[in-house]
């Protein structure tokens, strides 16, 4: 699964995931369906003007789940 950021110019943020080369709207119950069936979380694309600790806590953020996907698996 991939996660998209989006910042436009009003600074508002937008998520979508990203499936075959298409973005989909976000919806959280999908995302964790498809955690549980695939096991896997690339990382993000963060398209905008997001400042460092706006990448940071995203960055952060997907590592977090990426950890727990991976001791959830074992």
């Amino acid at each position: 699964m991939k996660l998209v950021f989006r910042k436009n110019e009003a600074g508002e943020i937008s998520v979508f995931r990203k499936e075959a080369g298409m973005e989909k709207p976000f919806v959280y119950v999908e995302m964790i369906k498809e955690l549980i069936e695939s096991r896997l979380m690339d990382e993000p694309e963060v398209l905008g003007n997001f400042s460092d600790a706006e990448r940071d806590s995203i960055s952060s953020m997907t590592r977090f789940i990426t950890e727990a996907i991976a001791t959830a698996a074992k």
